[in-house]
C-alpha cells in the first residue's frame, strides 16, 4: 500500500506488466491509464489511448499527474529496429520529455535484467552493475537509463527498475524443471517493487535497481533494491514452483484436464 495518494500515470497498461499493476495499484493510487489499445475489460473503461511516439499525445495524459511508469515498450527480445526504433527510443524519450514539461515528480522507467545479459554468467552477479546488453532490445533499455540519468539532471527524479522476467495469467505456473527461475519477478512483487519505488524519499534523484523476487537463487543480487527502495519481496520462485498445487496444475494441464 502506498504511504501517500498520489497520481499515478501507467503507460503500457494494457501490457503483461500494465495489467498487473493497474490492479495492484487500485485502490492506494489514483491511477491514470493509458495505451495504444483499447481492453474491453472494465478495469480498463476510463484508459486513455495515446500513442507514446507520437509526443503530442502522450503530454496531455502527464497533465497533473505525480508519478509516471512507464512500461509501454515493444517487449520482444528480437524486436526489429523498425519496432524499437519508435517505441523503444523515440517513445521513451517523448515520455521522459512529457513528465518533465508537466511538472510530475517521478518518473519510474522499466528497464530490463536483459540489459546487463553480456556479463559472464556465474552464481551472483553483483547488483547495479553498468549495462552490457546483448541485443538491440536490451541496447534500448540502456538508452533509457541514460535518459532518466539527463532528465535527473534537470530535476525530475528518475527511478530505473531493472525487472527480471514477468509472467501473468496462466504463465504464471512455474515450470520447477524450466531454466530461468532465478529470473523471476512474480506479480506480487512486481506490484511491492514499484510501490517502493513510488514511495521512495524524495531526495532520491536518480538510481538503476536490480527488481527481482527473493528467489533461493537469483541471477543478481537486490541488496541495493533493497536498502534504497525498502523493497520487501516475499516470493520465492523455487518454493512456487515445486509447490504441491503448482505442481498438480502443470499435471493437470499436460494430461489436458481443466
Amino acid at each position: 500500500m502506498c504511504r501517500a495518494q498520489k497520481k499515478v500515470l501507467i503507460t503500457g497498461a494494457a501490457g503483461v506488466c500494465g495489467r498487473i499493476l493497474t490492479e495492484g495499484l487500485a485502490g492506494c493510487c489514483d491511477l491514470v491509464l493509458t495505451d495504444r489499445y483499447q481492453p474491453q475489460e472494465e478495469i480498463f473503461e476510463h484508459l486513455i489511448n495515446a500513442d507514446i511516439s507520437d509526443p503530442a499525445s502522450i503530454s496531455q495524459v502527464c497533465d497533473g499527474v505525480d508519478v509516471v511508469v512507464h512500461l509501454a515498450a515493444d517487449p520482444r527480445p528480437d524486436a526489429p529496429w523498425e519496432s524499437l526504433l519508435p517505441n523503444n527510443v523515440l517513445g521513451a524519450y517523448n515520455v521522459f520529455e512529457a513528465a518533465y514539461q508537466s511538472g510530475c515528480k517521478r518518473m519510474i522507467f522499466a528497464s530490463s535484467i536483459q540489459a546487463i545479459f553480456g556479463y559472464p554468467a556465474q552464481n551472483l552477479l553483483a547488483g547495479n552493475l553498468p549495462p552490457s546488453p546483448t541485443n538491440l532490445y536490451g541496447a534500448t533499455k540502456t538508452w533509457g537509463e541514460a535518459l532518466a540519468r539527463v532528465y535527473a539532471e534537470k530535476g525530475l527524479s528518475c527511478i530505473c527498475l531493472r525487472l527480471g522476467w514477468v509472467k501473468g495469467g496462466e504463465e504464471a505456473l512455474f515450470n520447477p524443471r524450466r531454466p530461468g527461475l532465478e529470473m523471476i519477478l512474480t506479480a506480487r512483487d512486481l506490484t511491492r517493487l514499484v510501490i517502493a519505488a513510488i514511495d521512495a524519499p524524495d531526495d532520491l534523484k536518480f538510481g538503476v535497481f536490480d527488481g527481482l523476487s527473493d528467489n533461493s537463487r537469483k541471477y543478481v543480487d537486490i541488496s541495493i533494491t533493497r536498502e534504497a527502495l525498502g523493497y520487501n519481496p516475499q516470493d520465492d520462485a523455487y518454493r512456487l514452483a515445486w509447490s504441491l498445487p503448482n505442481v498438480l496444475r502443470l499435471i493437470q494441464r499436460r494430461i489436458g484436464y481443466r
